[in-house]
């Protein structure tokens, strides 16, 4: 089963934030898990979109991490700049996911 956006926007929130706020003193997170979820992103952002589309967002953060670790993970990076700076877009797409998601369980309800 594929599980809503917002909780994949929701799960890339807490690794931007990780990435913001403790990258030079984090343990860092299992490449995998990573590549997974910016998969997820990915794939959201290939799908059409039902209203507003809710991953512009995620898809700078997905890059922007990317980037980040590609280049070294260095503290202060101009990358991790970016994550932050596109953070509270992020928040936007998954509350803009949430509200979409609980619009449309309303409708098949009716």
């Amino acid at each position: 089963m594929i599980r809503p956006l917002s909780q994949t926007l929701n799960d890339l929130i807490g690794i931007a934030e990780s990435v913001v706020t403790r990258a030079r003193y984090a343990t860092p997170m299992p490449r995998a898990t990573f590549a997974a979820l910016a998969a997820e992103v990915r794939e959201a952002e290939s799908l059409p979109a039902d209203g507003q589309r809710a991953t512009y967002g995620a898809i700078v953060v997905v890059n922007a991490i990317e980037a980040f670790h590609a280049t070294g993970s260095e503290s202060g990076s101009p990358w991790q700049m970016i994550v932050g700076t596109a953070l509270p877009l992020l928040r936007t797409d998954a509350w803009i996911a949430l509200n979409q998601e609980k619009a449309a369980q309303q409708e098949t309800r009716r």
